[in-house]
């Protein structure tokens, strides 16, 4: 996944992690990786929950999300 720089689409996303983005982006306020998780359909166990939680993270460490103090996540 590319760093984001001024003017990057989602399309430089694969499939997933754009969804993963338009799941963060229609939500209310900021999200857990539970919320993504489920939003994704998966379970809520926490072997389930874990990959998306790393998910998030990677996205933030490049730029694509912001994380907040509580540990949830929200668009930039």
């Amino acid at each position: 996944m590319p760093d984001r720089v001024e003017g990057m689409g989602l399309e430089a996303l694969t499939s997933e992690y754009r969804r993963i983005m338009e799941i963060v982006a229609g939500a209310d306020g900021p999200v857990m990786a539970k919320d993504v998780a489920l939003a994704l359909g998966r379970e809520t166990a926490p072997a389930k929950i874990e990959p998306v939680r790393g998910q998030l993270r990677k996205l933030s460490d490049r730029g694509w999300l912001v994380r907040t103090a509580s540990g949830r996540y929200r668009p930039r």
